[in-house]
């Protein structure tokens, strides 16, 4: 009897930081930064029901936000009572960098002050790095594995790319119900007892009016990476084929531990060897790649994957698949590469997203 599905048992190890958000933001006031123990701790907190806490404050609480809608932050930061039961009511807690710290506290209770903290995905009491955001390095990685390169005349359509993507692939039509990585699942990986950490982004190459480097305020909530931290850990998780599906088993191209191996080495070494190319000036960024590199000639079974926010076009499309040509000024050619200007970086030199990608297969299954 042939097996219904492979299972793999996933493991990732985060080299720089990863950033894989949902969008959501938090703003002064549903976040709080104390100094504990020679660091500093961003405690998340629910003011309505922080307030319900209160038997006797929260008159106090309401008062302070009426009479000064901005500047009451730093009176309940100052407060030791509401300091303390924000650390007891808080939803979740991360640790903030010096850097990040400094800047907060310059404009704590400022009414112009930008300070909102973009966090990570967290459905439960742990972070996460949801199966979707691996799914989709994984997926461009077999792309380019699958296609002929360079690639001559791509659709530039939407509908026409996901068509086309789907044929790339060897599903047996370019129809969404005949996409074969239907049968690819990928669980979420629980950063549980994993410390995040709130750093600083810098969008490098990106211009103000003035035509100087930019200065954004812009602070991400990351699962930290062993280069920048110190500490090695990994997430764990499971990559599940349906490979005993009759549609999958009907389809044209296969999906198992080796091709997306070998897809991921192929891919994220060309997207590496690029971003390398490009902070050639930048001795501690250039730097950081070359420990990249020495990571995973230590770990030859594994591959590289770029992960989440940051990772730039070259990470997440077949740009570097494409010939180099001529781009008409203010006008992008979807024929041929494109050299993105723009580059981030975290805690002032860690490219976003890089990380150690291994396959296990569970036995028995």
């Amino acid at each position: 009897m042939s097996k219904l599905f492979s299972e793999y048992k996933m493991i990732i190890t985060p080299l720089t930081p990863i950033h894989v958000g949902s969008g959501e933001q938090l703003s002064p006031g549903e976040y709080f930064v104390f100094d504990e123990d020679g660091g500093h701790v961003l405690y998340a907190i629910d003011m309505g029901y922080l307030g319900s806490k209160l038997a006797k404050g929260r008159d106090t609480l309401c008062r302070w936000i009426v009479d000064d809608p901005t500047g009451w932050v730093k009176q309940v930061g100052d407060n030791e009572r509401m300091r303390t039961m924000i650390r007891k009511y808080a939803r979740f807690k991360a640790f903030v960098t010096n850097t990040v710290a400094d800047e907060i506290r310059k404009r704590w209770g400022k009414p112009d002050s930008m300070l909102a903290v973009n966090t990570l995905q967290r459905p439960g009491a742990h972070a996460i790095l949801p199966g979707s955001s691996i799914k989709g390095a994984v997926r461009t990685a077999l792309l380019w594995h699958a296609v002929p390169r360079p690639i001559t005349d791509p659709p530039s359509k939407q509908r026409e790319v996901s068509e086309w993507e789907r044929k790339v692939l060897g599903s047996r039509s370019h129809g969404i119900n005949d996409d074969i990585l239907r049968h690819l699942k990928i669980a979420d990986c629980v950063a549980k007892d994993v410390k995040t950490k709130i750093l600083d982004a810098e969008h490098v190459g990106m211009r103000d009016t003035a035509g100087d480097q930019a200065q954004l305020i812009d602070y991400r909530e990351c699962l930290p990476g062993i280069l920048n931290s110190g500490e090695s850990y990994t997430l764990e998780g499971s990559l599940v084929v349906a490979s005993g599906h009759p549609h999958y088993k009907r389809s044209r191209g296969r999906l198992d531990r080796d091709t997306i191996m070998q897809a991921c080495r192929e891919f994220y070494a060309e997207v590496l060897k690029a971003d390398k190319a490009y902070w050639r000036g930048d001795k501690q960024v250039h730097g950081v790649y070359e420990k990249i590199e020495t990571k995973l000639r230590q770990t030859p079974e594994a591959a590289p994957i770029r992960l989440g926010w940051g990772s730039g076009m070259d990470s997440i499309s077949l740009n570097l698949a494409k010939p180099q040509g001529v781009h008409q000024r203010g006008r992008i050619d979807y024929k041929y590469r494109y050299n993105p200007k723009t580059r981030r970086v975290l805690d002032g030199c860690y490219p976003p997203g890089w990380a150690i990608f291994q396959l296990e297969e569970i036995k028995g299954v």
